[in-house]
């Protein structure tokens, strides 16, 4: 085999829809440590963060939306586009997020819905007027949000919204927005949206955001109980860490960075493992082992400012309390971060497409 990742026997499948194609970075495994050795500069890096630092799973087993407070992870919609579960409402990007003091949003670095003669496309934000720029928030009564029901931007955060669509044919597309929240007349207003097509490599162009720092897309680096449950794990995950510790560059596969700028920092885009020679106890629970055995096949890619060594999950009943208890045992010095030169030096290499085997 070429120095490229060693192809996934399968992609993910969330809902009937592939998560990107077998060939896209985030379903390679990266376990092969003479293809895939540590970065050079990854001792640096974990020094940088705290060598002991443990791993904190950011997800929750309460599933009431009302819950606020107690409502812990990412959650996700599945739509299939008709009036039963989609409203393809109109969106604007005029919200300011107080906490960054960088005004309104980003309409140039987001995607809308473009409704015409009944069809949807995906469209660049800007490129359409602001009377028709859309994006598939489900009915008011189905959607669950991240944050549960809190509506208030100034103290309810981040609030993501991941929507799944399910195209007839089987085309599948990938929504996701940021800082999401609803007027008092019930319109929308995003800081960011984003779409993919789940079928396809391509990217969306670099220097854009998405719903995270890194322009990276969230739901299929999301640990999902339903997926753990199953027994295998075949993605990378995301993780986050604080700003100080960050560099407001980004390598491939992120398309994007921000926070304050720090020379020599870890750069969004960069890919983190649970060591080799960490042995997984046998004493630990299914699920614990299920995704110990992810972070050392496919590991996980900084995608957004938070706090550190945060790795993301969605809510849901299934989690195991002994599962959350059990990673917290990981210590970030029992990690460390890939040089991927066996993908980006490869002469098939393209950074501007997900492709990481050929």
């Amino acid at each position: 085999m070429s120095a490229s990742a060693e192809p996934a026997a399968a992609a993910p499948v969330l809902a009937g829809c592939t998560m990107f194609p077998p060939q896209a970075i985030f379903n390679q495994r990266i376990d092969d440590v003479m293809r895939f050795p540590a970065h050079a500069r990854s001792a640096e890096w974990i020094g940088m963060i705290g060598a002991g630092r443990p791993l904190h799973p950011d997800w929750g087993r309460e599933t009431d939306p009302n819950q606020v407070g107690k409502y812990y992870g990412m959650p996700w919609n599945v739509v299939d586009g008709s009036e039963r579960s989609t409203r393809w409402p109109l969106v604007s990007h005029a919200i300011v997020d107080p906490r960054d003091g960088n005004g309104a949003g980003a309409p140039d670095q987001s995607d809308c819905a473009v409704i015409e003669q009944g069809k949807v496309s995906i469209r660049a934000c800007d490129s359409v007027i602001a009377s028709r720029r859309r994006f598939p928030f489900p009915l008011d009564s189905q959607i669950r949000v991240e944050g549960g029901h809190c509506n208030d931007p100034a103290r309810c955060g981040d609030r993501h919204v991941l929507v799944l669509e399910k195209g007839a044919g089987g085309a599948c597309r990938l929504w996701e927005s940021y800082f999401s929240y609803q007027d008092s007349a019930g319109r929308w207003n995003a800081y960011a949206t984003a779409a993919w097509d789940l079928g396809s490599l391509a990217m969306r162009p670099d220097g854009w955001t998405s719903g995270d720092a890194a322009g990276l897309p969230i739901l299929p680096l999301l640990l999902r109980a339903e997926e753990v449950e199953s027994g295998v794990i075949r993605h990378a995950l995301r993780v986050t860490f604080r700003d100080a510790v960050l560099d407001r560059r980004h390598v491939w596969p992120a398309r994007h960075s921000a926070g304050n700028t720090r020379a020599e920092g870890i750069p969004f885009g960069a890919l983190l493992r649970l060591r080799a020679d960490f042995e997984i106890p046998f004493w630990w629970n299914a699920q614990a082992r299920t995704i110990a055995r992810a972070m050392q096949k496919y590991g996980l890619y900084v995608a957004d400012i938070g706090t550190d060594f945060f790795v993301q999950g969605d809510p849901d009943e299934r989690w195991s309390p002994v599962t959350l208890m059990t990673l917290r045992q990981l210590k970030l010095n029992q990690f460390e971060f890939v040089d991927t030169g066996a993908i980006t030096r490869h002469p098939r290499f393209d950074p501007d497409s997900y492709a990481a085997s050929w």
